[in-house]
């Protein structure tokens, strides 16, 4: 009986040790490719957008136009955006790197050398949805990520 009393206690202390209840950074540490892009209430309406992505990546093929999207947030407070695009046949890389922080619902990235931004976010399964307003375009942005 004892021995019975044991393993239950040992079982508990791991089940409980183990059911932790994730941190939101623990929740968005890795990395994403892009989803989905919708841009809506622009002051210019040539500016809303709804770009479906496959695997990272959207295509237009009458343009000769894709653009690839990752962002990778590093468990040190450190994240990556690479952005890739080819027109025309000419492909061209843009990182952007710098610093995020989480309070509550809010993910602010201070991009190196610049102002920071900060979003609304959400993240579920294996899915990270980031809102925002862009003051000087007017546009709100959501743009969908996932692992």
């Amino acid at each position: 009986m004892k021995t019975f009393r044991f393993l239950t206690l040992i079982f508990l202390s791991v089940l409980v040790i183990s059911c932790k209840k994730d941190e939101p950074k623990d929740l968005i540490l890795g990395d994403w490719k892009g989803s989905k892009i919708v841009n809506t209430g622009c002051n210019n309406p040539e500016n809303n957008q709804n770009l479906t992505m496959t695997d990272g990546c959207y295509t237009e093929a009458t343009l000769g136009l894709q653009l690839c999207l990752s962002i990778s947030f590093k468990n040190d407070g450190s994240y990556i955006v690479t952005t890739k695009t080819v027109l025309l046949g000419t492909p061209t890389t843009e990182t952007e790197t710098g610093t995020y922080t989480i309070n509550g619902g809010k993910l602010k990235l201070c991009p190196s050398g610049s102002a920071c931004d900060e979003a609304d976010f959400s993240v579920s399964d294996k899915t990270l949805v980031l809102k925002s307003k862009d003051t000087d375009t007017g546009c709100n942005s959501e743009i969908t990520l996932v692992k």
